[in-house]
């Protein structure tokens, strides 16, 4: 099969045209890139000290970075192939079920991707490869929705907190890629960030699918509806009370102390989070879940901005 078939005998001009049309609905190119890029920079300096970090050069810095946001893209391929069944029943208008691409031609390019990801891993050396290597897999068993997919897809939650588990392994891929060791060879503190990686983004999901009462529709779960709107703010809370004290408890095994920049930018965004799921939860409304969405949408790049200037020392 040529690559001219695979795009169905488009013109180059509308095959970039057609695909940037999918990023910007679906993995739009400014905002998501801020995101990982704070992401990335949370992890690595988590990982290992400034002066290090910046003697190591820029295109290791910038190929580790390539790596981390083309496995955020070949995740987000991978969820769009996933629901493409349910998409065209419930959400017709999203690019896949409106057939702006082939099946085929995304399968193609979910497999460029991911041949990109493998080449720049191997340049960056052998430990990187391996940690990668590992990554890959987990993420190849997501999309396989780890063969219960029947079993889990009905347990929202579950469904969530097992898939969310690619946050820490992005987290420790970015420490071994940006300091070139394997895993073994990082500091220990770093460890517990990145697990704490896994319930911050667990704050992302449970936030961005939980609706006010008018939102709601038939035929889609949302912790809401399974929860109701306190328990899936109760949800959110403990995620974010975990994922917050073992960031704290990683900065302070690394300076000694807990930075207190890092303590207070840290706390006002977590009270910001919380003091919207509040006023959500007592009024669980369009305009309450919208302003509580938003929110945790913001924190999630706004903490990782915290934690990177924390931990610059």
């Amino acid at each position: 099969m040529t690559i001219q078939r695979i795009i169905n005998g488009d013109t180059m001009s509308n095959f970039f045209s057609r695909w940037f049309m999918f990023l910007k609905e679906r993995f739009e190119p400014v905002g998501t890139t801020l995101t990982i890029a704070a992401f990335f920079g949370a992890n690595a300096f988590a990982a290992s000290e400034k002066s290090f970090l910046l003697a190591s050069g820029p295109l290791r810095l910038l190929g580790s970075f390539a790596l981390v946001w083309l496995v955020f893209l070949h995740m987000r391929l991978f969820d769009e192939v996933k629901d493409y069944a349910f998409d065209t029943q419930h959400n017709p208008h999203r690019p896949l079920a409106r057939g702006l691409i082939s099946l085929d031609e995304f399968g193609f390019m979910t497999f460029m991707v991911i041949l990109s990801e493998i080449t720049i891993a191997a340049l960056l050396g052998r430990a990187t490869f391996t940690v990668y290597a590992m990554l890959l897999a987990f993420t190849l068993l997501m999309r396989m929705e780890f063969f219960i997919g029947d079993w889990l897809r009905p347990k929202l939650e579950s469904y969530a907190i097992s898939h969310t588990f690619s946050a820490s392994l992005l987290g420790l891929t970015t420490g071994v890629a940006v300091c070139g060791v394997y895993p073994f060879d990082l500091n220990k503190f770093f460890y517990f960030f990145a697990l704490s990686n896994w319930f911050i983004f667990n704050v992302f999901e449970f936030g961005r699918k939980t609706f006010g009462s008018e939102e709601e529709r038939d035929g889609v779960d949302s912790y809401s509806i399974r929860l109701y709107p306190i328990g899936a703010f109760l949800l959110l809370f403990v995620n974010l009370a975990i994922g917050i004290a073992l960031c704290f408890y990683s900065a302070s095994l690394k300076f000694g102390e807990l930075p207190k920049q890092l303590s207070l930018s840290v706390s006002i965004l977590a009270l910001l989070v919380v003091g919207t799921g509040i006023w959500y939860s007592a009024h669980p409304k369009t305009s309450q879940a919208k302003i509580y969405r938003g929110t945790v949408t913001f924190f999630l790049l706004a903490y990782h901005i915290a934690v990177l200037a924390g931990f610059w020392k």
